[in-house]
């Protein structure tokens, strides 16, 4: 996603509620060369494993889109995804250069 203009922040849970607001924000708010950045809001749970324990006081990263699309790869983040999420971010960043 460019980052020459604003940069924006949706909270989401995967819930239809959140998705409808992602859906909202980018038909409504994220204009051509907004950076639009997802802050993903899991439970709290005990991070004992692999990667996400390097993340339990800090949170992940921040993932890129051609990696938050990948199923197989964000399963380390300890996340599924909705499709209709990742589809509403995909179609933004094509066509709005978002």
């Amino acid at each position: 996603m460019a980052s020459s203009g604003r940069k924006l922040g949706v909270a989401m849970d995967f819930s239809p509620c959140s998705i409808k607001a992602l859906k909202w924000t980018v038909d409504n708010v994220v204009k051509e060369g907004d950076l639009l950045i997802l802050v993903i809001i899991r439970p709290s749970q005990h991070y004992e494993h692999g990667e996400m324990q390097l993340w339990e006081v800090t949170g992940s990263p921040l993932i890129p889109l051609s990696e938050f699309s990948d199923s197989t790869n964000m399963k380390k983040y300890g996340l599924n995804l909705q499709s209709e999420a990742v589809a509403i971010v995909t179609i933004a960043a094509k066509e709005k250069n978002a």
